[in-house]
C-alpha cells in the first residue's frame, strides 16, 4: 500500500467518520430533546457518547482487525487531547464557568474510572472481565448522571445549540432512530476505513500504531468533541461544553475501552506505565484542579493545558521514536 493510497484512505475515512459522527450527535440533541433531558445529562451521557463513537469505531474495528494497540492508544491519547487540545482551545476562545453538579457529579466518576484504569493495568492486561467492569461502571455512570440531572434544569442551554434543519422538523421519535442508526453505520465505515490507511502510514514510515494511535488518531476522532464542545461555548452553553469532554473522557475509558477488551483482551507495553498512564492522571488532575478554583476556566488555564499538550506530543515523539 503506498503512501499516497494510505493518506487518502485516511482522509477519506476521517471525513465519513466526522460527517456520521456530527448527524450522530445532532440526532441524540433532537432525541433527547424529545425526551425532555436536562443539558447537563445530555452533554455529559449523550452528546459524549456521540462524540466518542469515532474512538468506539476505531477501537471496535481495530481490536477485529487484531490491532490492539492502535484502539488503546487512541482513546488514551483521546482522552489527554480532550483536556489539554480541546478544552485548552474552547477556553481560549470563552472562558468557561464550570457547573458545580458536574464537579460534584460527573468529576468523581472520571476521577474514578482512571484509578481503575491503572488498578486493572498493573498486571499489564485489560482482559475481557476488566472490560466487562468497565461497562457495568458506566451503565451506573448514565444511571447516577440521569437521575442526578433531572434535578437541575437549565433549558435555556439546549435552545441555545443549533440542530440541524432537517432534524428540527422531526416532531416523533422513529425517524430519529432511523438517522441515529445510519449514523452509527457511517461511525464504523469511516472508522474502518482511516484504520486500514492509518495502519498503511504506520507502515510506510516505520512506525509503530501504538504511536499513529495516540498522536494522528487521537486528534482525529477529538475533532468532533471539538467542534461540540466549540459551538456550545459560542451559544454559551458551558454546561454542554464541559459536560461534553468530562462524559467523554469517561465514555472513552469506560465504554468504549470497556467494549474493546471484551471482544479481544489488550496487553499494555511496560513503558506506558512510565509515560503514557501519568500523562493521563496529570492531565486529569490538572483539569480537577483547574475546575476546583472558583469553578471556572480561564484562558490562562487554557493556555496552560495547550501548551502542556504540545509537550506531551513532543515529549512522546522523542521517546517513542
Amino acid at each position: 500500500m503506498g503512501i499516497t493510497f494510505s493518506v487518502l484512505l485516511f482522509i477519506v475515512g476521517l471525513i465519513i467518520l466526522i460527517i456520521s459522527s456530527n448527524w450522530l450527535i445532532q440526532s441524540s440533541i433532537k432525541l433527547s430533546l424529545l425526551f425532555r433531558l436536562t443539558p447537563i445529562f445530555i452533554g455529559a451521557v449523550l452528546i459524549a457518547i456521540g462524540t466518542s463513537a469515532p474512538e468506539a469505531g476505531v477501537g471496535i474495528m481495530a481490536a477485529i482487525r487484531d490491532q490492539k494497540s492502535l484502539a488503546l492508544g487512541n482513546i488514551l491519547g483521546s482522552n489527554i487531547a480532550n483536556i489539554g487540545l480541546v478544552l485548552g482551545l474552547c477556553t481560549i476562545f470563552r472562558p468557561l464557568k464550570v457547573n458545580k453538579c458536574i464537579f460534584k457529579r460527573e468529576i468523581p466518576f472520571l476521577l474514578f474510572s482512571i484509578i481503575l484504569f491503572c488498578l486493572l493495568s498493573m498486571d499489564l492486561l485489560i482482559s475481557r472481565l476488566d472490560g466487562i467492569i468497565f461497562i457495568l461502571v458506566f451503565i451506573a455512570f448514565c444511571f447516577v448522571s440521569y437521575f442526578g440531572a433531572k434535578k437541575t434544569v437549565e433549558c435555556n442551554e439546549v435552545k441555545n445549540f443549533k440542530i440541524n434543519k432537517i432534524l428540527d422538523k422531526f416532531t416523533s421519535h422513529p425517524p430519529v432512530f432511523l438517522i441515529i442508526l445510519f449514523s452509527l453505520i457511517g461511525v464504523v465505515y469511516g472508522a474502518d476505513i482511516m484504520i486500514r490507511g492509518g495502519v498503511g502510514l504506520a507502515k510506510v514510515f516505520g512506525l509503530s500504531p501504538w504511536i499513529i494511535g495516540i498522536t494522528v488518531f487521537a486528534i482525529g476522532t477529538s475533532l468532533p468533541e471539538l467542534a461540540t464542545s466549540l459551538t456550545a461555548s459560542i451559544k454559551r452553553a458551558p454546561s454542554i461544553s464541559v459536560g461534553n469532554i468530562v462524559g467523554s473522557n469517561i465514555c472513552n475509558i469506560l465504554f468504549v475501552l470497556g467494549i474493546v477488551a471484551t471482544i479481544r483482551p489488550i496487553n499494555l507495553n511496560p513503558l506506558m506505565l512510565n509515560f503514557e498512564i501519568p500523562a493521563l492522571i496529570g492531565f486529569t488532575l490538572l483539569l480537577f484542579a483547574f475546575m476546583r478554583t472558583g469553578y471556572r476556566i480561564s484562558r490562562s488555564k487554557g493556555v496552560v493545558m495547550f501548551i502542556g499538550y504540545l509537550a506531551f506530543i513532543i515529549t512522546l515523539i522523542i521517546k517513542r521514536i
